[in-house]
């Protein structure tokens, strides 16, 4: 693989070159506090949330560079000439060349390793567990047979504060910067005067702050007189031409954090230090975590910390193995750290996103349906999270943010139909049926209907009383059910899961066939519920109403060799044969399929159109052709490019969901084929692919697009990594939860003739062997436990915490 590959244990991503196609990165965090990293050290760290507690800084267009970022610089005076030596010991931002180089990507730390003028640098970084900070470990070795004298130059910008704000009023915010040197305790703190946002002035409580365990021998706090004019970190005049001189306060200009500190190594001598960054409220927290971290016995306990707990969340649960090791790699350790990070920061803090902050609803609730079987704990507490969005007339506010609250724009129309999934998944997971009658309160905002403002409520979010998660999913699934267009099928208003078709309802007439497909699949789930609290009557009555929208689908949805995608304002039909772009979507060909809305005859053709259409060498395309002019009827779908985005990209959330309907139609090899094409470590060639090749894209440039076609684009935070997961170990290999117990029914590629799977389920330990002699994809001839045959596919639990050994034979 160029540019890397993975370690022996699957456990790192080894880098072996700086310049990869793209920063390929990391995300080292906890609960609270988040710092995303390049190979290079580049990227930026937050506290809490990735808007409004933004601590370094970044926009947009910094990915094209790799820079700013958490960097050491060194300068070694050179005997008997006039210039010295000036490197950087994470090749960026100085970029001279290293004699060799190493990144290694880990779950929860990365190490960056270099070699240059006789000295081996290795930066670990890494956040503890439980503090709100993160640690740069650094070794330092001279490899020459003559003493080194050293200047060293930890250097960060500060951002601090909202990072929206910064973007729109750059050359205002950092008028409110303050950054001092604060000479008792040898650290720098960055702090704003006020938070502002708009007019919602308050109190800025949270001081940022750098530290390190060498003596200060000098300190900068202002960019411009560090970097020199018109200079980036790349030529800090300061360093380069032995400027250096202390500033001890920035007021009202961009600010950085910056020590000089000289080092002496003898002939083949190792020394270590620490570096400090991070956010606290209050600046006696923040020193007293300085004072803790330099001590560098507490740094290793805390990495060796940071380690364990990882290795714990990834190794510790779901292990499979395949005849593809490039599979067992993802499904063993790299997906789910990505669904890890995706459960703890949503969708905003990247690379490529806009950092707008908070968590999703309809994000937090894939997410946390895809890791109940590795933590189920993290489900519940999501779960009970998501509910409190709820209103009263059913809709729910579209996320929220620890630091803000609920999210007030408007609310999109789908989100009504993920929670029942969840927690779903969540009863069959554990078996704890009683967090239907969990008290949740109700949402009060300015939100009337999903749609209208209220405009007599005053003032910000409220609770609105209570009720249990079951009357609250009620209340979601009625208000999705009952808010629908002429031909009965629910509005589409200003977007459903593709937030792109922004116009088709604006003037709240538009309807969506894939939202009515998703709300049948959510329908049937909620019967399940009904039957299992014992309510006969409500469980005949969302049958029914199942049954009524499913055949609204097929009378206005089907289009004669596929399903439409939906209806415009003006009740023009798109993905259809006779649309002009846009004719097939792969949505509602899947989703017919989970949702059981289509027939054995439909099913058929429609699987036979998303191969014709949409199948291709990188996989399945979101919809087929791609707009190549404005369709103002539908919005900004059609502005992207072609191909990119939601438009008629390999999107690979999308592809996954008909990656799972394959699955259900017995299609195993296509379904493997399939995700072989997405996974990032089979990618054939990663000048073009681009991205990393450890964790998944949002989407692969599309079919269409004059250029770039196979080339990933918005990696990490992604609900593709969930769907991959429950794919791969639920529907590909077939060990999935049910209420009763675990359901063994693999859909498996017709090469395979044998795999296993290790599950964890209520306590107990399941070692799954499938035996495939035939190569068939589908179906079961016997299973045995523990010995014994049973009848049918369900394998009851146990619950003696032992282990249990289960044969499957297909045929």
């Amino acid at each position: 693989m160029k540019y890397g590959h993975f370690s022996s244990d699957g456990l790192e991503f080894i880098i072996s070159h700086p310049v990869t196609p793209t920063p390929w990165i990391n995300y080292l965090t906890n609960d609270k506090y988040c710092a995303i990293i390049s190979q290079c050290a580049g990227g930026y760290s937050f506290y809490r949330d990735c808007r409004t507690d933004r601590i370094l800084r970044w926009a947009p267009d910094y990915k094209n560079f790799d820079r700013p970022g958490r960097y050491i610089y060194a300068r070694e005076e050179r005997a008997g000439s006039k210039r010295s030596k000036v490197w950087s010991l994470t090749y960026q931002p100085i970029r001279v060349e290293p004699d060799t180089y190493e990144c290694r990507h880990g779950l929860g730390y990365t190490t960056i390793a270099q070699k240059y003028n006789g000295v081996a640098s290795r930066i670990t970084y890494f956040v503890p567990v439980d503090d709100d900070c993160e640690l740069w470990l650094v070794s330092l070795t001279n490899e020459t047979n003559k003493e080194k004298k050293l200047e060293l130059y930890p250097y960060v910008e500060w951002l601090v504060g909202d990072y929206h704000e910064e973007l729109r009023y750059r050359n205002i915010m950092n008028l409110y910067n303050r950054m001092w040197f604060d000479e008792s305790h040898k650290l720098i703190f960055g702090w704003k005067t006020a938070f502002w946002q708009g007019m919602n002035i308050k109190e800025f409580k949270n001081f940022s702050f750098f530290a390190s365990s060498l003596d200060v021998k000098g300190y900068a706090t202002r960019k411009t007189e560090f970097l020199g004019r018109y200079n980036t970190e790349e030529k800090p005049e300061a360093i380069l031409g032995g400027k250096f001189r202390n500033t001890a306060l920035c007021s009202g200009e961009d600010g950085i954090a910056c020590f000089k500190h000289t080092v002496k190594l003898a002939p083949r001598q190792t020394k270590e230090f620490v570096v400090i960054l991070g956010e606290t409220e209050g600046q006696s927290s923040a020193i007293r975590l300085v004072e803790k971290y330099r001590d560098l016995a507490q740094v290793k306990k805390a990495l060796e910390s940071t380690r364990d707990l990882w290795k714990k969340r990834i190794a510790g649960n779901i292990l499979v193995k395949t005849p593809d090791s490039d599979f067992d790699t993802m499904v063993n350790t790299w997906v789910k750290y990505q669904v890890y990070i995706c459960n703890l920061w949503s969708r905003s803090p990247s690379f490529y996103h806009e950092g707008s902050g908070g968590r999703g609803y309809r994000d937090s609730a894939q997410d946390s349906e895809a890791i109940v079987s590795i933590n189920h704990e993290v489900t519940r507490k999501r779960i009970l999270q998501i509910a409190a969005l709820i209103r009263r007339d059913g809709t729910s506010a579209p996320g929220w943010s620890d630091t803000s609250g609920p999210n007030q724009h408007r609310p999109n129309k789908d989100h009504q139909v993920w929670l029942t999934a969840t927690v779903r998944a969540y009863i069959q997971e554990t078996g704890d049926k009683s967090i239907l009658e969990a008290y949740v309160p109700y949402l009060k905002d300015k939100w009337v209907g999903g749609w209208d403002i209220d405009l007599q409520h005053k003032g910000g979010t409220t609770t609105d009383g209570e009720g249990t998660l079951f009357e609250h999913l009620e209340k979601n699934l009625n208000f999705c059910f009952n808010d629908v267009g002429e031909r009965g099928l629910p509005k589409i208003g200003h977007a459903d899961w593709n937030d792109a078709i922004d116009a088709a309802g604006k003037r709240h007439k538009g309807e969506s066939v894939w939202l009515a497909q998703a709300l049948v699949r959510s329908l049937k789930y909620f019967v399940e519920l009904c039957e299992l609290t014992g309510d006969a009557a409500k469980a005949e009555e969302f049958s029914r109403k199942a049954k009524t929208m499913t055949d609204r689908i097929n009378e206005a949805g089907w289009d004669g060799e596929w399903y439409k995608r939906g209806f415009t304002d003006d009740g023009i039909a798109y993905g259809t044969k006779d649309y002009d772009g846009g004719k097939i979507f792969l949505n509602t060909q899947a989703w017919a399929l989970l949702g059981g809305v289509a027939d054995a005859g439909r099913s058929d053709k429609i699987l036979k159109s998303t191969a014709k259409y949409l199948d291709g060498k990188h996989g399945l395309a979101l919809f087929y052709p791609a707009f190549s002019h404005f369709r103002p009827e539908l919005g900004r779908i059609s502005m992207f490019s072609e191909g990119t985005k939601e438009n008629a990209a390999v999107f690979c959330h999308a592809a996954h969901f008909m990656i799972v309907g394959l699955c259900m139609a017995g299609r195993g090899t296509w379904a493997y084929e399939s995700m072989c094409k997405l996974m990032p470590n089979k990618q054939k060639n990663y000048d073009l692919y681009k991205a990393e090749p450890y964790v998944y894209a949002e989407y692969l440039v599309g079919p269409e697009n004059p250029y770039r076609y196979g080339e990933g684009q918005f990696t990490w935070i992604t609900g593709t990594s969930g769907w991959a997961f429950m794919a791969a170990t639920e529907w590909i290999l077939g060990v999935r939860r049910d209420y009763a117990g675990l359901r063994i029914d693999p859909c498996l590629p017709s090469a395979w003739k044998r795999c296993s799977v290790r599950r964890l389920f209520r306590g107990d330990v399941y070692e799954v062997e499938i035996e495939n002699p035939n190569g068939v994809e589908k179906g079961i001839k016997e299973i045995y436990v523990d010995g014994t045959r049973i009848e049918g596919t369900l394998v009851k639990p146990f619950g003696d915490g032992k282990e249990h050994r289960v044969r499957v034979v297909m045929g």
